[in-house]
């Protein structure tokens, strides 16, 4: 036990000295992104699930990987709990956000990441843990011994800049480089921390969670601790607040602005919290006009708390309770 936990501590030392930003910091950790509604599915049941498990259990809410992989995938390799050794893999890419519908390939839609983040040295002193050189849908080497680590081409996995046409498919392929934990991997000792991508996203997730979990979890939240942990490429909800009686929704807009302009419906549900009293604001061909949309409300909503629900295209995209009692 002791020799091969001082493998790990040595290879990883070793793996620290060879990057810098971010990619120093994820030499200490393992990444799985979900959506927000399989991660509440995650904390509830306190482990990362199997693919196979999560199914026959009916606990993926929003199934947000690519048909065409999963199909590509075995059914034995789907009995694993599965990692990334970085994160803003290409699936991720591909799939975080809220991205208009036109964009969407394959059904891989993950509108609201949650990016679960566990220590490195921790998972791989699980027994039979096995792990790849590449996305499990495209026949990589498979390992079992953790000293097959030095065998991994690290510069290919953490490699997050431009590259040459001809290179594409070799990196990208690398990037998407596993950890296959047999069944399931518990939270409890393995993981680290949670990110989200903005204060308005943390409320959402925090007011969704039962107390219980509540308690366990929220001081494990953080928002984008570290660059690169998401993509941060399509339009989401920052910051939300009420400053007399006007409701303030700060936006995360699109990187591309052609790709997102006027390519929403958008839904807005303020509830009052005493009498359940719900107005509401819908849009069609929508896309905020700047980074700040301001909604006066009305009397029956002033000073009290309001629950308010954003939806863009049928996505939760900010759900929390607010206290409108805020004057300037």
């Amino acid at each position: 036990m002791s020799s091969k936990a001082d493998f790990l501590k040595e290879f990883q030392q070793s793996l620290s000295t060879k990057f810098y930003g971010a990619q120093n910091w994820w030499t200490k950790y393992l990444f799985h992104f979900t959506d927000i509604s399989n991660a509440l599915s995650i904390l509830e049941h306190q482990a990362l699930l199997s693919r196979n498990e999560a199914t026959r259990l009916g606990l993926m809410k929003n199934d947000n990987a690519n048909d065409d992989v999963i199909a590509k995938t075995s059914q034995e390799h789907q009995n694993y709990a599965r990692l990334y050794f970085a994160p803003s893999t290409p699936t991720q890419y591909n799939n975080e956000g809220f991205k208009p519908q036109s964009t969407i390939q394959h059904n891989a839609h993950c509108p609201m990441p949650i990016m679960f983040i566990f220590h490195f040295s921790r998972v791989f002193m699980i027994e039979n843990i096995k792990f790849t050189d590449g996305n499990l849908a495209t026949n990589p080497t498979i390992y079992e011994n953790i000293s097959d680590l030095k065998k991994l081409n690290f510069d290919l996995i953490y490699h997050r800049s431009w590259f040459p046409p001809e290179d594409k498919a070799m990196i990208i392929n690398a990037r998407h480089s596993e950890i296959l934990v047999k069944d399931k991997l518990p939270l409890e000792n393995f993981l680290k921390l949670i990110a989200v991508r903005s204060e308005a996203e943390k409320e959402t997730f925090l007011y969704q969670m039962p107390s219980h979990l509540r308690a366990i979890y929220q001081d494990k939240i953080y928002i984008q601790p570290r660059p690169m942990i998401f993509v941060n490429n399509w339009l989401y909800v920052y910051k939300v607040s009420i400053i007399d009686n006007i409701l303030h929704i700060e936006w995360h807009g699109c990187q591309d602005y052609a790709k997102c302009q006027d390519r929403y419906s958008l839904k807005i549900f303020v509830k009052n919290s005493s009498t359940g009293v719900i107005k509401s604001l819908n849009k069609n061909s929508w896309y905020p006009q700047n980074n700040l949309m301001k909604i006066r409300l009305s009397e029956g909503f002033w000073d009290d708390f309001v629950e308010l629900s954003i939806f863009i295209d049928g996505n939760l995209g900010y759900k929390n309770v607010i206290a409108n009692n805020l004057k300037v």
